[in-house]
């Protein structure tokens, strides 16, 4: 067979070319749907990834909200997603459709990790039974250590003492909580997971620490949502490990840290903690291949624990120091009622949450305030909805909706002049509480079915 001519070639170029914007036409056909969000125009298989600064989604965001408003749609390659904004419009989608956007989009950047069919962690399990039956263990385990001598609560009190000790210790120098803060918040989900806290000058405890920053930096930008929208790329050899270290790296260690934890379980002993309970669940699961209680799940449920707990958690506290300290006067009023529920002899406890509302609503508006999670994890619909006036079909492999604000509440709603009077009032919280009508708290960790 002889090479083809200079004629021949073009003609096949041109055919290809044709076939491949036919191809792009057929995943962009939604956009022709009536009623369907409207949103920036997509080029020719990129979609909308070049017109997206993802090191800086939330203002790329912000600024498509108020050209297009508080629904609009995005192309990404040949996915399509959907994007909310304001409370309305998520609360709409995720606390009245909850059943139909409780779903979570296939995310095969985190295969080569190994999220699998049966074990896909919790954060982004798809809602099926294998997340029914994660939600009821995690909640069964929660509430046995939220009771007895090694609870939840106790590890939470001693380890904040061990936290104030190390402020203490830096004699009243200028010195960044930043460090001391993830370290605490870390060894609380060490407790919870290993029952195994690390001194605060342990180098395995600097070491997870390390890994868990450079993690999430390697999530964030414009190569993971390449890779996620055209996944046969992972499938070159090599370029998971080179283009995310670290994740492999802090898997690496989480493995040998069960490892060591598996060395010292005695299963006729009562669980120690978390993964105790676990093991027990993947022993009693054995000759069952439908459940996800398994090795492998129980890397992806420790690795979610980490990630998702210790970011949240050591910035909200970051959050709270900062506006203790920006607002004196709240701080004055928070310390006084702790001295007169708590006083300064005996650690706090969960029950006195309910003598003491200003607390309560501060820690509410720091989360308000705060906004830890600028963008929700991304939800998948289940069936056809109406939101907003618009049509959101259902689609296998989409549309993902990424709420655009904290842990499912916008950023926008967060920080709506229309629900939220202004700044530095906590007491307005529980007022809105016993107002009906009025917004309530604000739900850091989500609305809806999975959040």
């Amino acid at each position: 067979m002889g090479l083809l001519t200079g004629d021949a070639l073009w003609t096949l170029g041109v055919a290809v070319a044709i076939f491949l914007l036919l191809v792009d036409l057929m995943h962009r056909r939604q956009r022709w749907a009536a009623r369907y969000p409207p949103g920036p125009m997509p080029l020719p298989g990129l979609g909308n990834l070049l017109q997206i600064d993802f090191q800086n989604m939330t203002n790329s965001f912000q600024k498509l909200r108020f050209r297009f408003g508080d629904v609009f749609s995005l192309q990404l390659a040949w996915k399509p997603a959907i994007v909310l904004n304001g409370l309305a419009a998520v609360r709409e989608a995720l606390v009245n459709h909850s059943e139909d956007t409780s779903d979570r989009p296939w995310m095969p950047v985190y295969e080569h990790l190994g999220l699998g069919p049966r074990s896909q962690g919790v954060i982004m399990a798809t809602y099926g039974p294998a997340w029914r039956e994660q939600r009821r263990f995690s909640v069964s385990t929660m509430r046995n250590f939220g009771l007895g001598k090694k609870s939840l609560e106790r590890w939470v009190t001693e380890e904040a003492s061990c936290l104030c000790t190390a402020f203490a210790n830096e004699a009243g120098h200028p010195f960044s909580p930043r460090t001391l803060l993830n370290k605490a918040v870390c060894n609380v989900i060490s407790s919870l997971i290993y029952a195994h806290r690390f001194e605060y000058d342990d180098q395995r405890l600097a070491k997870i620490l390390d890994l868990l920053e450079d993690l999430l930096k390697e999530e964030s930008g414009l190569v993971p949502m390449v890779l996620n929208v055209v996944p046969v790329l992972l499938r070159i050899p090599g370029l998971p490990g080179k283009v995310f270290p670290a994740q492999k790296a802090f898997m690496a260690l989480l493995d040998e840290l069960l490892t060591e934890h598996r060395m010292t379980r005695d299963p006729a002993q009562p669980p120690r903690d978390l993964t105790d309970a676990f093991l027990a669940e993947v022993e009693k699961a054995k000759g069952n291949p439908e459940s996800s209680f398994n090795d492998e799940n129980l890397r992806m449920v420790v690795a979610d624990l980490f990630t998702a707990g210790m970011v949240t958690t050591s910035a909200t506290l970051a959050w709270a120091l900062l506006l203790m300290i920006l607002h004196p006067d709240v701080q004055r009023r928070v310390q006084q009622e702790i001295d007169e529920v708590i006083g300064q002899v005996r650690p706090p406890e969960m029950g006195d949450q309910a003598c003491m509302p200003f607390t309560m609503a501060v820690i509410h508006e720091v989360q308000r305030f705060g906004d830890i999670v600028p963008l929700g994890v991304p939800h998948l619909t289940t069936r056809d909805i109406e939101l907003q006036g618009f049509f959101i079909p259902k689609v296998v492999s989409g549309p993902s909706m990424a709420t655009a604000g904290g842990g499912g509440l916008a950023c926008s709603s967060l920080n709506s002049q229309s629900h939220w009077r202004c700044l530095s009032q906590p007491e307005r919280v529980w007022e809105a509480e016993e107002q009906p009508g009025q917004p309530s708290t604000t739900e850091p960790q989500g609305a809806g079915e999975v959040g």
